[in-house]
């Protein structure tokens, strides 16, 4: 890989599910980090005792939790949370206030130019500022949450500044802009969640990758992804599928392998608490392989086709090392079934892997952006509007994958909306973290439904099955819309 460390590259492109671009001369480089990544998820509506509205969608669509319970969730008890009654003390005095609410957006700041001349091919991760701006312009237009608006603060992140370029980022924003909230695109890292808490201030994610269960646990009143389905949630709901499509089975043994590259240790936790647990309940034969290098990959090609592995799960939220290990086990002659789901970003590994493993693929997602091919499903209502929105700002996109972070934008800051128009009183992070369960109908853009009432903080509800279909000799998905009820 020329002028770019694999890690680092994971840390973008993976993060911003994989632009199309190859990766046939990537490497991972020993001991450095793999950083956070980006992801993806539209207009709202929600009705409460706060009401919003964007122009030309009605209060119910295919987000539409009507039915979910409305119970809040329980009280945070966990050592990573403030009690309740403490909350509003650390926020930043807009956030209770009758003014404009101040917002700090992270935004990617020469992710472009880092990935082109790391990967030899273009990546577009737009004009943050331009989408942003567009965003909170529809927003404040259309009456902002419960008629204030929404001023919009930057964290501008370089990816070569890795995790510590990330928590002085969010310093800035805490200490010097004092915003009352976040809103991010990239990836969630434990590092970046820790610095929101410590400045009593809640993240709203929309990206490819969720937290896991633990993050969520640990920090209830400060972290959100309301579009995504959590790590564990995936990787159990991916194994699920396998089982059923019968991929996953007793008589054959599956390979586990990690992401090792970054200090990270949300991989290790899933791998215990979920993967391992499920298979020995199912009384699965399986091994796992932690890599960190391209040698640890080849290394971990050669010992689970030495050892008769028929199917490999990855969790390693990227695609970058599902790609580097379809290569190396091309390069060996082996040719496994994969299961893939979201965080993996399966179009990229689509477009990216050799042909003749691709069609080893199949998988379970909830984010079209990260499973397939905009061909492969259609542009909605609420993303074009998202689209015309932007473009108003400056920035044209054909489609979701013309811009990593233009759709995510919208979703993340939508569902900010929905949720704080909710909220009963001042808006603090208790009234935020309170009105959460409450939100009602709301139509997604990045994913199919969110059930806001289900008493997690990531909250995808429904999701399709995936996998390399010969008609378009693509990944595309292959059943209709299923409950998520792992």
């Amino acid at each position: 890989m020329k002028g770019c460390r694999a890690a680092a590259c994971v840390a973008v492109v993976v993060a911003l599910s994989a632009c199309g671009t190859t990766v046939h001369d990537a490497q991972i480089a020993a001991g450095t980090s793999a950083g956070s990544g980006l992801g993806a998820p539209g207009p709202w509506s929600q009705t409460g005792s706060g009401t919003a509205s964007a122009p030309g969608f009605g209060a119910t669509g295919a987000g539409s939790a009507s039915g979910a319970t409305v119970n809040a969730p329980g009280a945070p008890t966990t050592s990573g949370a403030a009690p309740a009654s403490n909350v509003g003390a650390g926020a930043a005095p807009s956030g209770s206030g009758g003014g404009p609410i101040r917002v700090g957006f992270e935004t990617i700041q020469g992710g472009n130019a880092f990935i082109a001349q790391g990967l030899g091919t273009p990546v577009n991760f737009g004009n943050g500022h331009e989408e942003v701006t567009g965003i909170v312009d529809d927003i404040n237009k259309h009456g902002g949450v419960n008629g204030r608006k929404i001023q919009p603060f930057f964290g501008d992140w370089n990816p070569t500044s890795g995790d510590s370029g990330r928590e002085s980022d969010c310093t800035a924003m805490t200490e010097d802009d004092k915003v009352s909230f976040i809103i991010t695109v990239v990836n969630i890292s434990a590092s970046y969640v820790a610095c929101a808490a410590r400045h009593h201030v809640p993240i709203i994610n929309a990206s490819l990758g969720a937290g896991d269960d633990y993050l969520y646990k640990q920090y209830p009143l400060w972290f959100y992804s309301p579009s995504l389905l959590s790590l564990n949630t995936e990787e159990a709901l991916v194994l699920t599928s396998g089982r059923a499509s019968g991929r996953v089975k007793p008589s054959d043994k599956l390979g586990v392998l990690i992401d090792n590259t970054s200090n990270d240790p949300q991989y290790g936790r899933v791998l215990t608490t979920t993967v391992e647990p499920l298979l020995r309940s199912w009384r699965i034969p399986f091994e796992t392989s932690s890599v960190a290098t391209q040698a640890d990959v080849n290394g971990a090609v050669l010992h689970f086709r030495a050892d008769g592995v028929k199917t490999v799960l990855f969790i390693a939220p990227s695609g970058i090392i599902e790609i580097l290990f379809m290569e190396a086990a091309e390069n060996q002659g082996y040719r496994p079934d994969y299961i893939l789901g979201d965080s993996a970003a399966p179009w990229f590994v689509g477009q990216a892997a050799p042909a003749a493993q691709v069609q080893h693929v199949t998988g379970a997602g909830s984010l079209p952006m990260s499973d397939v091919p905009a061909s492969q499903y259609p542009t909605t209502p609420q993303e074009q509007h998202c689209f015309n929105v932007i473009r108003a700002a400056g920035e044209d996109n054909r489609n979701r994958q013309s811009s990593i972070t233009a759709t995510v934008y919208c979703q993340a800051a939508y569902e900010f909306v929905a949720i704080a128009s909710h909220a009963s009183g001042a808006l603090t992070p208790a009234s935020f973290y309170a009105s959460y369960a409450g939100v009602r109908s709301f139509t997604p853009i990045s994913t199919f439904a969110i059930n806001f009432g289900d008493g997690r903080h990531t909250s995808a509800s429904e999701y399709r099955t995936l996998g390399y279909t010969q008609r378009c000799q693509c990944i595309s998905y292959t059943s209709s819309l299923l409950p998520v009820s792992v």
